[in-house]
């Protein structure tokens, strides 16, 4: 047997361990003097400028820069570039991997922050730099011509990666995914040039931003066809007492008969926890978005069919009404502070359903929340979102973005106990056999609740499915050198 010296084996690992091979002081030289705000380990707001949302991973980028407009940005770019570094874009700084900061150590990230303008066009399209949440979007458009766009609820996500993955909310149901929305964006490119990605322009590109963004370049500024602001009726349901595991599975399958035929201007979703009674809570939501005098009648069938003792509350709202009351505590403004609105430490991971789940898989579903959901050390929850409607009206293939066929989209969560690290030594196989215990041979997982643990080959398929190809393609040509690099980049 031929021995192999230790200090050969540690210098491979580091290499493999390290992809940005640079010269960080030519780096900092290149980024420095230029009005960038160039962040490296020695300024004090380097710390928490690099601490991620999710606490549960920590990351060092080799810098982090800040400019101050498009030309900025590319400036950046072209500095890591040439000095063979990785380049990684920070929008809201949500992603649940920190890929916004890079999703491994010595990357170079480029924040955003700063492209906060939106103006709204007469023929209502809205302009939108990328350093916009969706909050600030929401507002803007609103105050400037009562428009809105079909986005998620959380007002501090940032609008890059949300556009980029697929953004989703109790709207898109009626008016597609928020990708689906976009008309053209402004792309800083590896090489530095700025080009406009459209429909008529760069195709390609177009294309592929709107499913993998980050892989392809940096979408400086996104322009949106906005619709009229709908009115809307606002309800929420639930149970004041605990379900027992059968009034559980019965609810729950009756939420899944009734989706299936729903109508488009209904959008429906609902949470799972525990109660802490060593139960389990289960509550719906959501917003109808046709006549008011049409709700009642539209929601009587899923009332008829589900157990006793519920409580459903109901309100007229107009959009800005509904935003803020899906927002919860939080403000749609995020102008006041330069901060995430907080940190938390979890893992997660997503499931697309295409059709409604078995009476076996629900009760198997159950038996495990019942039996270890109730009883965990952690503080969890699962997410339901009923798809479908226009999202689905789209050809998985004519964006990048391609599981437009679900029928319900699952997010399974899990944090520790105060929000911050440690995380529990169980937490990441909880989680797991959380969602193995409905399906346990899952086909599709949605990008915005990105997880570390899939390997290459299950993202490539769950994430992209056959789009991966053509994304291949289309990244060897606009992106050679590989500048923006993340552990599920398209490489």
């Amino acid at each position: 047997m031929v021995m192999i010296p230790l200090s050969f084996v540690l210098a491979i690992s580091a290499v493999w361990a390290a992809p940005n091979t640079g010269n960080p002081n030519a780096l900092w030289s290149c980024l420095s003097g230029k009005g960038w705000n160039l962040e490296t380990v020695s300024n004090a707001n380097y710390a928490k400028d690099s601490t991620a949302f999710n606490e549960r991973l920590s990351f060092k980028p080799v810098a982090i820069v800040s400019p101050p407009d498009l030309n900025g940005v590319a400036g950046a770019v072209n500095c890591a570039r040439t000095n063979n570094f990785k380049v990684s874009a920070l929008s809201g700084g949500h992603s649940y991997a920190a890929f916004g900061l890079g999703g491994q150590d010595n990357q170079v990230v480029i924040n955003l922050k700063n492209l906060k303008n939106i103006t709204l066009n007469s023929d209502g399209t809205v302009v939108s730099g990328t350093g916009n949440r969706l909050g600030d979007l929401a507002q803007a458009i609103w105050d400037q011509g009562q428009r809105a766009l079909p986005h998620g609820t959380c007002p501090y996500v940032g609008t890059g990666g949300h556009t980029s993955y697929g953004g989703f909310g109790l709207f898109s149901r009626q008016a597609g995914l928020l990708l689906d929305t976009v008309v053209s964006a402004q792309v800083v490119l590896a090489n530095g040039e700025v080009v406009t990605a459209s429909p008529t322009q760069n195709t390609d590109i177009f294309w592929a931003i709107r499913g993998a963004a980050p892989s392809f370049g940096i979408v400086v500024s996104w322009t949106y066809q906005t619709v009229p602001a709908p009115s809307t009726v606002t309800f929420q349901l639930g149970w004041s007492k605990s379900l027992t595991q059968n009034q559980f599975v019965t609810a729950f399958s009756a939420f899944q008969n009734f989706s299936t035929t729903a109508p488009n201007a209904l959008g429906f979703d609902g949470d799972i926890g525990a109660d802490g009674n060593g139960g389990i809570s289960l509550t719906f939501l959501g917003v109808w978005y046709g006549a008011a005098s049409q709700f009642q009648s539209t929601i009587a069938p899923f009332l008829a069919k589900i157990p006793a003792g519920y409580t459903l509350t109901a309100n007229n709202m107009t959009w800005i009404q509904q935003l803020d009351f899906l927002a919860g505590s939080s403000s749609l403004s995020t102008a006041a502070p330069d901060t995430l609105a907080q940190h938390d430490t979890f893992f997660a991971k997503s499931l697309m359903t295409t059709g409604p789940s078995s009476q076996t898989a629900l009760n198997s579903f159950a038996s495990y929340l019942y039996s270890q959901g109730a009883h965990s050390d952690t503080n969890w929850f699962i997410g339901f979102d009923l798809y479908g409607g226009k999202i689905s009206q789209t050809a998985s293939n004519a964006t990048a973005y391609t599981n437009r066929n679900a029928f319900i989209t699952y997010q399974f969560y899990a944090s520790s106990q105060n929000s911050n690290p440690p995380y529990p030594a169980d937490g990441i196989s909880f989680v797991t056999n959380m969602l193995n215990s409905l399906e346990p041979n899952p086909q599709e997982a949605y990008p915005n609740y990105v997880d570390p643990t899939l390997t290459a080959a299950q993202w490539k398929s769950q994430y992209f499915s056959t789009n991966y190809a053509r994304l291949l393609s289309i990244k060897n040509s606009v992106d050679p050198q590989q500048v923006f690099s993340f552990p599920q980049s398209i490489s």
